[in-house]
């Protein structure tokens, strides 16, 4: 039964933990996202249009797919023909660099170069929903 209970508080330990590190990613993401995204991305829930669709809920989303906004048809054919779903990968490369990713799309932006940056933005665009 003791190590039982031992295993137990590891584990809720182990947790806390995680939560901390997840919770300090999501601070620092949005940090992220205000300093590169809300310029052109609307990160409220209000998800309005600007110049790019709102960021709002579109983790696990298909690309492509807000309704309402005007993307390019480059954007929308690779979306189809790929069946590209924003998670985690998908942003990531698409975060490094959106013209590689999906040539020809509106996106202007050069890309985020550090990982550290992407995958706090990631872990606070996941939040959005």
């Amino acid at each position: 039964m003791k190590n039982f209970a031992l295993f137990i508080a590891i584990a809720l330990f182990l947790v806390s933990i995680d939560s901390f590190a997840n919770a300090k990613a999501v601070k620092r993401g949005k940090k992220v996202a205000v300093k590169q995204c809300v310029a052109c991305h609307d990160i409220t829930q209000q998800a309005q249009n600007k110049v790019g669709p709102p960021l709002w809920g579109m983790f696990g989303k298909p690309a492509g797919s807000v309704k309402g906004y005007q993307y390019s048809q480059k954007h929308l054919d690779k979306a189809k023909a790929d069946s590209i779903v924003w998670d985690e990968a998908t942003l990531d490369t698409y975060l490094k660099n959106p013209q590689a990713f999906i040539p020809g799309n509106k996106m202007v932006y050069p890309g985020l170069p550090k990982e550290k940056h992407r995958k706090n933005l990631i872990e606070y665009m996941k939040t959005l929903k």
